[in-house]
């Protein structure tokens, strides 16, 4: 009997579902951590965020959350709902879809914009740009466990990102296995990208060549990266408009302000914080990461995962026919949001 009614009602939420749309909350949170940053950007930060069908209906629902981390530049959380250009994708209609089709349970999936002055944030916390890493650890999983009704728990989030935004999820979760349960990270940059001092690239050169606000539009894309890496890695109060140190070597310049600046760039590189946060990536319910064949990250991602396979730490690792951008759609729809529903935890429900 009880078989039966499970059935029915497993029917019933599949018929219900299908005839519904989730919908994109578009919000705003004051985060503290961010107030007082050096280059005085906003501690308002814009937020979407997609609940699931039926979400208004089942008030006595909670759902796992998946926060998703756009890539350095561009229009920041944007990137998710743009259907004609760039990624090609809208975050609503791939995750009513998927649920429609019972591929994936109903999350709820939150979308932070999380550029800066610069570009790009890095999600790490930097005296110059703000404290990201508290933003996305402590403020934002805060505003959106007391605002929604999520399952407030790290074996019901996960983080996902693409670019500098699969950097960061990386980052994140290794750090703060008590906050994200599972990963994935699409084409990740910077996994283990660090700078040489003595003979640095001609974009890290052109980087800290840069002397105002007005030189950085006209900087190439990787050297604005680079600028932006020396405010969230390298941070130095003492030195505007960046206040920021490059790992280079410059001319009146002690060479152990360089070397310092690469010592910290080094702290941030996913590669060589395996070693020491080994048992805490041992702790995540489910790693996973891809990139394109055509990508120009395909080695230093081949790379981390063999880091990975030496420390013994279980994961996924996919490489697909395609670039940096081109396949980030169809890799959310067809592995990133299934990923996270085998592997994240959901809330039990008896039925009587």
């Amino acid at each position: 009997m009880k078989t039966i009614l499970f059935f029915f009602l497993l029917v019933a939420i599949v018929v219900s579902i299908s005839g519904q749309s989730g919908k994109i909350i578009n919000d705003e949170m004051h985060a503290v951590s961010l107030e007082g940053n050096l280059i005085g950007d906003s501690a308002k930060r814009n937020i979407l965020v997609y609940l699931p069908p039926n979400y208004d209906k089942q008030p006595e629902v909670r759902y796992p959350v998946v926060y998703l981390l756009h890539g350095f530049s561009g229009p920041g959380n944007q990137t998710w709902m743009i259907e004609n250009q760039g990624l090609r994708m809208n975050m609503r209609i791939i995750m009513d879809k998927l649920i429609a089709e019972q591929k994936v349970r109903p999350m709820v999936i939150v979308m932070p914009d999380g550029r800066n002055k610069f570009g790009g944030s890095f999600y790490t916390n930097s005296i110059t740009t703000g404290n990201w890493e508290d933003f996305a650890t402590r403020d934002l999983v805060s505003f959106i466990d007391e605002k929604y009704r999520t399952i407030s728990k790290a074996e019901s989030r996960g983080i996902a990102g693409h670019s500098m935004g699969g950097y960061s999820a990386v980052k994140l979760a290794m750090k703060n296995p008590d906050i994200y349960g599972s990963i994935y990270a699409t084409s990740p940059c910077c996994l283990d990208a660090y700078p040489n001092v003595n003979t640095p690239s001609r974009f890290m050169i052109e980087a800290s060549a840069v002397k105002s606000w007005e030189e950085i539009e006209r900087a190439t894309f990787l050297s604005r990266t680079f600028i932006a890496s020396a405010a969230a890695f390298s941070p130095n109060p003492a030195k505007p408009p960046f206040f920021a140190d490059f790992p280079v070597k410059v001319r009146g310049e002690p060479d152990a302000v360089a070397e310092q600046a690469l010592a910290r760039w080094l702290a941030n590189t996913p590669m060589w914080m395996i070693d020491q946060n080994r048992a805490n990536l041992k702790r995540l319910r489910g790693i996973a990461f891809d990139v394109g064949t055509s990508e120009d990250l395909l080695n230093s991602i081949r790379q981390f995962s063999g880091a990975l396979k030496r420390n013994k730490i279980e994961h996924l690792f996919e490489e697909f026919d395609g670039d940096h951008i081109d396949k980030t759609g169809v890799r959310i729809e067809t592995r990133i949001m299934p990923f996270f529903s085998r592997t994240l935890a959901f809330e039990q429900r008896s039925i009587k």
